[in-house]
Formats: C-alpha cells, structure tokens, sequence
C-alpha cells in the first residue's frame, strides 16, 4: 500500500511538473511570436518566429514539442484517473476501453489547444 502511494504521489508531482512546463513554454512561444515585432504582416504566409536565433526552429519543431506535450499530459491525467478507479472496476476489459478513449479524448483536447495557440501566435501557418 506504501508503494502505491509513492507511486501517485510522483503521478501528482509530475502532473504539476508537466503543467509548469506547458505554461512556461506558451510564454517562451509567446515571447518569441512573430506578432511581437510591429513590422509583422499577418496572412503572408510567412510564420515562425522572426527573432535571429529562432531561424533554425521550424514549424516541424513547434509540432513535435506540442506532440510531446499533449501526449504527456494525457497520459499522465488517464494514469492517475486509472489509479483512482483501479480498484472500482472488475471488468478489465471495459476499464482498459474506458481508459483508452478517455487518453485519446485527452490528447486530442490537448493538441488542438496546442495547434490554436501557436497557430494564433503565427509559429505555424
């Protein structure tokens, strides 16, 4: 029983961890929007970030990080409902289901709050 505390008190801890990181790179990505520099044309098709050292970040590489972090997460969100309710159900196929959508409802929430906001900040186009 002593594990399995430790185990979903590291879940929460890292679910606080993820949600720190998530904030701190929407103001790193909005920092370094093109939407900053007063020159900017909106609906040129010209998105990504004007600042020097940002040239090599593609929108590839916003994706990817937004990928990552939508698929954390969610799965660290469905692992620590899952240990909530591992012990109410007794049907592991149905919990196993039930987890399965609830994960992809998760992420798909996740990466299309993501796609929005770099999309509103013009990092992708």
């Amino acid at each position: 029983m002593r594990s399995f505390q430790r185990v979903r008190q590291f879940s929460i801890f890292s679910l606080v961890f993820l949600l720190f990181l998530t904030i701190a790179i929407s103001l790193f990505a909005y920092q370094v929007s093109p939407l900053r520099d007063p020159s900017f044309q909106p609906d040129s098709a010209n998105g990504g970030s004007l600042i020097d050292w940002m040239q090599s970040v593609t929108e590839d590489h916003w994706l990817l990080l937004a990928n990552i972090i939508a698929f954390l997460l969610s799965t660290n969100l469905t692992l620590i409902i899952w240990q909530r309710r591992r012990f109410h159900q007794n049907n592991k196929w149905v919990s196993f289901i039930i987890m399965t959508v609830r994960w992809t409802i998760f992420f798909g929430g996740f990466w299309l709050i993501s796609r929005i906001y770099l999309l509103k900040q013009w990092l992708i186009d």
